[in-house]
């Protein structure tokens, strides 16, 4: 099984992304997603009629992200079960080994995101699933991978009025990444006249720009400062600047986005654009124009970097920098709210967890933040005492702002308390460890909001 996809969030489980079975408890292969892990159950003479026992991946991978992904389930009689995710093996190994797949009944049905018994519903976004009739190998695997998912296109700026060279485009391989991001790579110059004789033209500086604006991000080819000349062209090919890609926000959508390239330099002409004149359209009543909002969102990187400030962990802490890769895509790439959704606030939790955890078991940051603690006092004395204000004060200053019209502390310190309360109740108030777990917990609740985010 062979699938691209987004998941929804990291928090549902026993989540069916695809299913050959025929209920809940009677299956011939499974692929999973259980939060941040991917589960395999796949019916064998050496497993029981559902698959079990199930080979997950390792919970403290965290393999399963709420972001684009290729993951493939394969099975050989020799090796068993074996999980692929971005072209890589996960490393897990099949407690079960290989066996027979003589026992499975072609009358079930494959389903998409749920089972049959419509009882195991997986969200996220699907592009891409595949059933083959044999195992791939790691080489098919991280070839398809490579290829990239979706429909893939070669975008052509003309740029024959900037150059003189008939027919002179600057190409790009497109592809939509995912909901919230185009991937363009490979920039060459190319003329479609075979014939063309191609002068020494020096190129430098390209931007690129959506719906008439420059994107904000995404901006990885303004360092190239190149020159395209006849010992480097190849008629019918062109010239090839770089095999790097980068990604652009998107904004409208694929049916309506529209781009176009400036450059600080390209032949003779400085900060020159792919487009041609502007038309001046009439004025449009100021009634008309809806009214530019006062907020926005962070985007990924002033995300990071304002968790690294308000809890004193550097961007470059191993274990930060690990989840920030991770999440990376999920996180804001433009301010607008507009374009905010499930699959980047999964990814801004995620990362203000880390930040709280590597600040919490930090003594120095710890103390620093809070104030002196002894996290070795159980959770269900620490809080009935004054360590309870002595947090949430704490974090309502640094993680939110005091005094402050626009951020309500009311209603977020009445939200911890009630966090405290249930993650206090009962046994789990004096089990060891749980003062620490209940101030991360608190932590990442205020800087995993709002707080931070809305800027």
């Amino acid at each position: 099984m062979e699938v691209w996809l987004v998941n929804g969030n990291v928090a549902q489980e026993d989540a069916n992304i695809v299913s050959y079975s025929a209920g809940a408890m009677a299956r011939n292969a499974t692929l999973r997603q259980r939060e941040y892990q991917y589960e395999a159950l796949t019916r064998s003479d050496q497993t029981g009629a559902n698959g079990d026992p199930s080979m997950l991946t390792r919970a403290a991978d965290e393999d399963a992200q709420a972001s684009l992904q290729h993951v493939v389930l394969t099975y050989s009689p020799v090796g068993g079960r074996r999980l692929f995710v971005n072209g890589r093996d996960t490393g897990d190994v099949d407690a079960q080994g290989g066996g027979s797949l003589r026992d499975w009944d072609d009358t079930f049905a494959l389903v998409l995101g749920n089972e049959t018994s419509n009882n195991r519903q997986w969200t996220g976004i699907m592009r891409l699933a595949a059933v083959h009739s044999r195992a791939l190998t790691p080489e098919q695997i991280l070839q398809n991978f490579e290829a990239g998912v979706g429909e893939r296109y070669f975008l052509l700026f003309n740029v024959s009025h900037l150059v003189d060279v008939p027919q002179a485009y600057l190409m790009f391989e497109a592809s939509q990444l995912d909901s919230y991001g185009y991937l363009f790579e490979k920039p060459t110059f190319i003329s479609l006249d075979g014939s063309a004789q191609v002068p020494n033209i020096p190129l430098a500086g390209i931007r690129l720009g959506v719906n008439g604006v420059e994107a904000k991000s995404g901006q990885a080819y303004v360092p190239l400062n190149v020159t395209v000349d006849a010992s480097n062209y190849v008629a019918g090919a062109g010239q090839k600047f770089t095999d790097h890609g980068t990604v652009v926000p998107v904004e409208k959508g694929a049916e309506s986005d529209l781009f176009f390239l400036s450059f600080e330099q390209i032949g003779s002409h400085s900060h020159a654009r792919t487009e041609g004149p502007p038309v001046v359209a009439d004025p449009v009543p100021d009634a008309l124009i809806p009214a530019e909002s006062d907020i926005g969102l962070r985007t990924f990187d002033e995300l990071n970097m304002s968790l690294s400030n308000i809890t004193g962990v550097p961007v470059t802490n191993p274990a930060v920098m690990g989840t920030y890769q991770l999440v990376k895509q999920a996180l804001p790439t433009t301010e607008k709210l507009g374009t905010f959704g499930p699959a980047q606030q999964t990814g801004v939790a995620q990362l203000a967890i880390q930040y709280c955890n590597q600040m919490v078991q930090d003594d120095t940051r710890r103390d620093n933040f809070f104030g002196a603690i002894n996290l070795g006092t159980p959770a269900s004395s620490f809080f009935a005492g004054p360590g309870r204000n002595q947090v949430i004060n704490a974090l309502l200053a640094k993680g939110s702002g005091t005094g402050l019209a626009t951020q309500p502390n009311n209603e977020i310190a009445t939200e911890l308390n009630a966090l405290i309360d249930r993650l206090t109740a009962g046994a789990a108030g004096s089990q060891a460890g749980r003062t620490a777990v209940v101030i991360t917990a608190s932590c990442a609740t205020v800087l995993g909001s709002a707080a931070t985010l809305v800027q």
